[in-house]
């Protein structure tokens, strides 16, 4: 099943600030960490080597791993939680599991366990993502998964863009061990530097006009991550498993092409969690947006910000499970 699916309980937040603003355009330029010479600031900016190390990893390659990015006493606590959740819940859960009995991923989680909080306001990334971004990171909103995700190569940036383009990162917390049994992550290093890819022409082969593209749109998701793996096959770029152990965060440039790997043992748990960041304030927008660059937008996010140990959170919705069943998740105990 195409990846979009999954994103639609989430797209719309829910809780708006007044916005009075002039609209303006996407500036499409890349950020200051994909120009040439990148990595030579991060090298006489940063003194502390291990940041520097990360950073110019992530610019060079696309992704870096962060090794114990979080303790492993938060790790075991956020997945004892979450089974206790799950005990309490057992019979209404019932309709959100899998063929093989795990739980569907998890929207928002963080909104109903707020220990889930805690895996991203004490992050290590932070330091990292505050320097790229050159302001606070904010929480914009997060995916728990009970089991590997075995999702195709993709980049998220279809559903993730934003004003201005390319503010956004993807970090991976791993609350267990992954292997080739329960279905690593899998990335396409360097995959980041093929390019944005022309997307108004990717639209213009199903829509006459640009305005009438929607927000969502499995046919142009589906375009797009064919024209990404296109690419990847012409630079003979090729995809790597990343096994890493329980506290480890792996941290994804906004055009990186990522996935998840089959799952061998359908026995096996991958408890993990992954959230979305961006600067506080930074608005979000989807296909309508990314497949249109002559739209205009607002500049500032719509919606409101709670505080969680000095880091902000987008209150972009209450948590939902898998594939757009219609449930009250706020009934669950």
């Amino acid at each position: 099943m195409p990846l979009i699916k999954y994103f639609r309980k989430y797209l719309g937040p829910e809780k708006l600030a007044e916005q009075t603003e002039q609209e303006v355009l996407i500036n499409d330029d890349p950020p200051w960490f994909d120009s040439d010479s990148a990595s030579r600031r991060v090298t006489k900016e940063l003194k502390d080597p291990w940041a520097r190390g990360k950073v110019v990893e992530l610019i060079e390659q696309g992704f870096t791993i962060i090794e114990s990015g979080i303790a492993l006493e938060m790790c075991d606590q956020a997945a004892a939680e979450f089974l206790n959740w799950k005990k309490r819940n057992e019979h209404a859960l019932s309709k959100f599991r899998e063929a093989d009995g795990r739980l569907m991923r998890i929207i928002n989680f963080h909104q109903t366990l707020p220990v889930l909080k805690t895996l991203f306001s004490r992050n290590r990334s932070l330091a990292l993502q505050d320097y790229l971004f050159k302001k606070e990171t904010a929480l914009y909103t997060s995916l728990f998964y009970e089991q590997g995700s075995a999702q195709p190569i993709h980049r998220d940036i279809p559903l993730f863009w934003t004003y201005p383009g390319f503010m956004y990162f993807g970090m991976w917390i791993a609350l267990e061990d992954t292997d080739d049994e329960n279905g690593p992550l899998e990335v396409i290093p360097g995959g980041h530097r093929i390019g944005l890819i022309d997307r108004s022409a990717i639209a213009a082969q199903r829509f006459n006009e640009p305005m009438t593209i929607p927000p969502m749109s499995n046919e142009l998701w589906i375009d797009y991550q064919d024209e990404v793996a296109r690419r990847v096959v012409e630079k003979r770029l090729t995809k790597k498993k990343i096994y890493v152990k329980k506290g480890d965060v792996i941290l994804w440039h906004p055009l990186a092409p990522h996935g998840g790997a089959s799952i061998n043992d359908p026995s096996r748990t991958r408890l993990s969690f992954v959230l979305h960041t961006t600067p506080k304030g930074v608005p979000v927008f989807h296909m309508d947006v990314f497949f249109d660059p002559s739209r205009q937008v607002q500049k500032h996010a719509r919606w409101t910000y709670s505080n969680f140990e000095g880091r902000a959170i987008a209150e972009t919705g209450p948590m939902s499970i898998g594939h757009g069943i219609e449930y009250d998740f706020s009934t669950l105990k």
